[in-house]
């Protein structure tokens, strides 16, 4: 605690706190050195009142007043800090005597921050605002009594008449700066104009030259005082404190980005090349204050210059391109023009520039204003040519710092910080090498948006989502060519020094040869050979024309070809394919130890190429994509697929012994060379928007090479990939209406070039942590033997059983997804009680948990859109919505996403949010008379489009449900038993009938909050990803106090007999959250009635059963007994056919019709497997359990107890009448 020992109990007299430094210096000191003893701040005029408006009034004390609260944040500035009137440029610094008097008894350390920062100041002025105020101070210093440290704060472009490396040494002047002072003091105004540029010669400003004079003469006067210069370059927002972005000013650099964001300044004079030196605030006031310990009571003169050019430099081209990037995504509602910013390195070409862009039109604009003699044209000509003159202005100002090139050593400076301690090195920290500067641009143009133009609704920028790579390889684009040719370029140089893999890459021919010769494929084959009684080499074509069809074949001129057309699409398409760069490094990491395999959501085809693109311009190995055969089917898309990594398998392969040996060895064997392999966990696109539950065929074959030792260690990299808008929302909704998926064609391809000519939003990709499994495995290991040897019949021992528990099985599973085996020795390892590198069934466990765990992360990673928060708003209002309102809706929508944990890509003020989403899905909401609703047209509500575009949004509102899963199903579940009490009172009040209960408020007890929320946890289990198991009373009761702790609902307990029970104690919040779960219910209703129409003891064709409970779901929605069109949705109700056969409600059947050759009980020889052909042909049939046969028996009881559910609860009598149309209805329906 050095810097605090030296500041303890000391006074501090500071200059300039009014100022942009003056004022992040004071904060800094008042929160960091709470122990100083006070603050004299010398202020210009009305010392008290601008303390007050300028100083107390600042935004910059926002974090202190949060943090200790605003009486006492304002007792203990007033305590610390007093404000004295002064003017520095005159004599005693305009004190009064008594003031005057005051410091001399009392300061002991100096830091002097005032200046006049005006690059056009003319001379006279700048000298006695900069060399005569210094001196005054210094003469100051001299009186003190108890004087330890004067810092001086200059400027590192003190040398800036000078370019290249500069040390911290005085500046060298060519002439003598007393004598320069006395000329330029000597001067009338008219003179001195005129002389001032051969007075400064190589200095670009009077701010600059007068700073360098002041230095020298300082130097030469000091006497024994003990001094330093501080010499920031250019002083930008800053970095982190108090807070990312900070700014209060329009000055120097801030102006050229303010101004670039408004559209005012589009191009200046320089060369985008060279180094921009600019360094956030918050380090110049850390080394202001770090200064003062490393010259305290010695008579010693140091310079420390304080920027980044040395440590992290950073190119203006890359600056201008991160600047426009921002203001393009935030646009202010000042702006006069799109943002854009380019420089001209030829004065020529600048000025030609300049003439075709502000001159033509002013002097075109002036011309017709006085043709016309229209006061609102002279106006706007007036108003045009001051823009015009700001715009010179700006760039004339700034263009030698774009135009010269300096790197400031900051060495002296670092070895000061040094001798600190680590807490002090830490908390006043310099270092300037791990800013990231586009992170840091962002929050720099975020605080000129926020604090400067003060624009309501600004929000920080989302730091995982800086980078655009649509625009991030143009940074690097430089010279005509480059810039003609630009895609061409990216692709060529691209993908040069790519990180490399523990392993080279073998050739396909090497790997072909590897897995046909292996063991497991051997064995397949001889197998295969024996069952059809056909010779091994006939198995062996076979197998080979399965590699043929199955392997990839990596090819970089093919990627780099591929990589162009895409740039260009992605250009024509997409707003912004933002992606997180700290996970990207987070997976080079990874590489270069071990195989990665790559897991990402999956909602579009987008999917299969992004990654691929992603690695291509981050040099990091392409991955291998396992990709469906459909896309076999597209001629031309299956060999740039092939050639850019794609391996493809089939939909199904279960039971083909021989595929599965040669697939599950051709991935196993990219694993074991460390080769990256992309896959999708889920197995197909997701068509609702909701994650689907893991498939784990793939992940065991992933996971198996290090589980049998082949190699150290496998990290898995779930990847959430999100999209404000999805290609395929329009064919999505049409199979989810029960239309037939569109199959993959070249001529679908072309047909589809039409999303060429609309906007799609911007994608959002984000990199989980990657899952090491060798440490994953571990951990579980240790915890599932832990519960197995506290409670060897516990739950984790029953979860985690497979169906043949008890049977010990193989550790190599070779073939079918998790297919059992008949093994009975336990493969365990002496005095293991989980063992998932020996025994199977322990393996299986592992892989189903660590698949588990890889959809919840891909739930964490997913980045929630202003379209998906929009569409759910929409949704619950569908008979309109007015902006306004949409805009406090979707802010408030945010919060709640917030406070759940979700990540939400909203940038900027909420309403040009809401308007972007709402352009996007323009063609799905309609705008009547300022009322916003999911579009239709005159048939209104029963119309195919109407039905499509609520599909569609319901995809984009299911992408958040899962975040409100509890909140939901509590809600649901409280208003049901709330409501049904309420209709059991108005019953006995109709029937004269009065309890000793009907005063009592009505509640719902905690037990049957628990069992009903958990009943409809079941329900829902095939909608959400939950892992077996979870829906524990610890586990509900965990997520009831959430609700309680956020004031949704109100817990009470009897003191009398400690019964515990809930009531709802905000409506409205409760009520949205029970909508957005009302239309599943709906349709697990309607499923469920539907069954009633089926014979007991019959059975029945599935896909004619899945088309029988849509027509019922539609006829239900169309009669006003369904609320919502989704609840219709064929793949909500297919899920509702598989929930009814894990509950035992239902069993599927397959009839197989065998056509061939007669067998007799004498053939002994054994019956041939179905072929794959008979195998897929297979019909599946649906039959009803002997229990549920009764229709009413436990049918009905667990129909009624679902539909008390729904969002208007239906009477008995009313459900016997749904049961009972059913019954009739559908006896026509399958004579049809």
């Amino acid at each position: 605690m050095m810097i605090n020992n030296c500041y303890n109990g000391k006074s501090l007299l500071i200059t300039g706190a009014t100022g942009f430094v003056g004022k992040v210096l004071l904060e800094k000191i008042l929160r960091d050195i709470p122990s100083v003893k006070q603050i004299f701040i010398v202020i210009r005029g009305n010392a008290k009142e601008r303390f007050e408006e300028d100083i107390l009034g600042s935004r910059i004390w926002d974090l202190m007043k949060t943090q200790m609260g605003v009486q006492e944040f304002n007792a203990y500035i007033r305590a610390k800090v007093i404000p004295i009137a002064g003017d520095l440029s005159k004599e005693s610094l305009g004190l009064s005597a008594e003031d005057y008097a005051g410091i001399v008894e009392n300061i002991n350390i100096i830091i002097h921050c005032a200046a006049s920062i005006d690059f056009r100041e003319r001379l006279d002025n700048a000298i006695r605002s900069n060399l005569y105020a210094s001196l005054n101070m210094l003469d100051l210093a001299k009186k003190l009594k108890g004087l330890i440290a004067y810092v001086h704060c200059s400027t590192a472009y003190v040398n800036s008449n000078r370019e290249g490396w500069l040390d911290e040494e005085l500046p060298v002047l060519d002439f003598n700066p007393e004598e320069m002072v006395d000329l330029i003091m000597k001067q009338d105004i008219p003179t001195l104009e005129k002389i001032t540029p051969n007075l400064m010669g190589s200095y670009p400003n009077s701010y600059t030259f007068t700073k360098a004079i002041t230095e020298r003469i300082l130097a030469l006067k000091r006497g024994d005082i003990p001094m330093c210069f501080v010499r920031p370059t250019i002083v930008g927002g800053s970095l982190k404190e108090p807070t990312p972005g900070w700014v209060d000013s329009v000055a120097a650099v801030g102006a050229v980005m303010l101004y670039c964001g408004v559209g005012l300044v589009q191009f200046m004079k320089g060369d985008g090349k060279i180094i921009a030196d600019i360094v956030p605030v918050d380090l110049v006031a850390n080394a202001l204050i770090a200064a003062v310990p490393s010259i305290a009571n010695q008579n010693v003169l140091k310079i420390y210059q304080i920027g980044t050019s040395h440590r992290n430099p950073v190119s203006w081209i890359r600056v201008s391109h991160w600047v426009t990037e921002y203001w393009r995504n935030h646009t202010p509602k000042k702006s006069i023009a799109r943002s854009s910013f380019s420089f001209h390195t030829n004065i020529m070409m600048y000025e030609a520039h300049f003439f075709m862009k502000y001159g033509i039109p002013s002097f075109l604009l002036s011309t017709f204003a006085m043709i016309t003699g229209n006061e609102e044209t002279k106006s706007k000509a007036e108003a045009f040519k001051k823009m015009t003159k700001a715009a010179r202005l700006i760039t004339d100002t700034f263009k030698h710092f774009t135009a010269h090139e300096w790197v400031f050593s900051v060495s002296t400076l670092e070895k000061a910080i040094q001798d600190l301690d680590a807490e002090d090195k830490i908390k006043f920290t310099i270092d300037a090498s791990e800013i990231n500067w586009q992170s840091y641009f962002c929050y720099f143009c975020y605080g000129l948006h926020k604090y400067v133009l003060k624009e309501e609704g600004v929000r920080p920028p989302t730091e995982l989502l800086n980078t655009s790579l649509i625009t991030k390889s143009d940074i690097n684009q430089s010279g005509f060519l480059q810039w003609v040719f630009a895609d061409v370029s990216w692709a060529y140089t691209s993908y040069r020094h790519v990180t490399q893999t523990p392993l080279p890459p073998r050739a396909p021919a090497e790997i072909r040869s590897l897995v046909m010769n292996s063991p497991r494929v051997q064995m397949a084959m001889e197998k295969v050979s024996r069952e059809e009684g056909v010779l091994v080499s006939e198995i062996e074509k076979r197998g080979n024309q399965i590699i043929d069809r199955m392997q990839s074949n990596l090819n970089v001129v093919v990627v780099r070809v591929l990589g162009w057309f895409l740039k260009k699409v992605w250009r024509k398409i997409y707003q912004g394919i933002h992606v997180d760069e700290k996970g990207i490094e987070l997976i080079r990491e990874a590489i270069k130890k071990s195989p990665v395999v790559l897991v990402p959501t999956h909602r579009s085809y987008i999917d299969f190429l992004i990654i691929s693109y992603i690695f291509f311009e981050y040099n990091l190995p392409l991955p291998h994509i396992a990709a469906g055969e459909d896309f076999l089917a597209i001629i031309i898309v299956r060999w740039f697929f092939r050639n850019a990594g794609a391996f493809f398998l089939r939909r199904s392969f279960h039971g083909d012994a021989l595929y599965w040996a040669i697939f599950s060895e051709y991935v196993q064997r990219l694993v074991i060379d460390n080769q990256p392999i992309e896959f999708f966990i889920e197995g197909k696109r997701s068509r609702t928007g909701k994650s689907l539950h893991p498939k784990m065929g793939l992940l065991s074959m992933i996971a198996n090479p290090y589980l049998d030792n082949k190699v150290p260690d496998v990290h898995v990299v779930p990847i959430g990939i999100s999209y404000e808008k999805v290609l395929e929302g329009e064919l999505y909704s049409q199979e989810m209406m029960g239309e037939n998926k569109t199959k993959e064609s070249l001529n679908g391809l072309l047909r589809a070039t039409k999303i060429l000519r609309m906007n799609w939003g911007r994608i959002n990709v984000v990199f989980s942590q990657p899952i090491s499994i060798k440490q994953y495995t571990e951990e579980k290991t240790k915890e599932i033997s832990s519960a197995r040897l506290s409670d060897p019949t516990g739950p984790t021992a029953a979860l985690v059983a497979p169906p043949n528990a008890g049977k010990q099985v193989d550790a190599n599973i070779s073939e079918g997804d998790f297919e059992p085996n008949t093994n009975t020795n336990d493969t365990r390892a002496p005095g293991q009680v989980f063992d998932p590198y020996h025994n199977t069934n322990d393996r299986r466990v592992l892989i189903e948990d660590l698949g588990y765990q890889i959809v919840r992360d891909l739930n964490k990673s997913a980045i929630i859109t202003t379209t998906s928060a929009v569409a759910t708003i929409l949704l619950s209002f569908r008979r309109g919505i007015n902006r306004e309102e949409l805009i406090n809706k979707v802010e408030w929508l945010r919060e709640e996403i917030f406070s759940r944990g979700g990540d939400v890509a909203f940038e900027g003020p909420s309403d040009a949010l809401v308007d972007h989403s709402l352009k996007l899905l323009t063609n799905l909401v309609s705008k009547r008379r300022n009322m916003y609703e999911p579009a239709f047209t005159q048939q209104g509500s029963h119309n195919s489009n109407y039905r499509k575009n609520i599909l569609v949004l319901n995809f984009y509102r299911n992408q958040l449900l899962h975040l409100f899963l509890w909140d939901g199903l509590i809600s649901c579940v409280m208003q049901s038993l709330l409501q049904h009490q309420k209709d059991n009172d108005q019953l006995l009040k109709a029937n004269n009938t009065t309890t000793n209960n009907s005063n009592i408020v009505n509640s719902v007890d905690q037990e049957s909050l628990i069992s009903e929320v958990r009943f409809l946890g079941k329900i829902l289990s095939i909608e959400f990803v939950n892992q077996p198991g979870y829906d524990t009373d610890e586990f509900i009761l965990s997520q009831i106090a959430k609700m309680v702790s956020r004031g949704l609902i109100a817990k009470d307990v009897n003191a009398a007999t400690g019964k515990v029970s809930y009531t709802i104690k905000s409506e409205s919040p409760v009520t949205f959250f029970a909508n957005l779960f009302y239309p599943l219910i709906e349709g697990y209703v309607a499923g469920l009635l539907t069954l009633f129409s089926i014979q007991p003891e019959s059975t029945i064709k599935k896909n004619n059963l899945l088309q029988r409970i849509g027509w019922f779901a539609e006829k239900m929605y169309e009669e006003g007994k369904i609320h919502y069109y989704e609840s219709c949705s064929m793949e909500l109700l297919g899920n509702c056919l598989i929930l009814f056969e894990q509950m035992r409600i239902v069993e599927k059947k397959k009839h197989i019709e065998v056509v061939g050759k007669r067998t007799t009980r004498n053939n002994n020889k054994k019956d041939k497997k179905p072929t794959r052909a008979e195998r897929q042909n297979n019909e599946e049939y649906i039959q009803l359990l002997p229990p549920y046969q009764d229709k009413d028996g436990q049918l009905k009881d667990i129909a009624e107890r679902l539909s008390k559910f729904r969002k208007s609860v239906q009477a008995k009598h009313h459900l016997n009448d749904l049961r009972r149309t059913v019954v009739e209805d559908f006896p026509i329906l399958s004579k049809l």
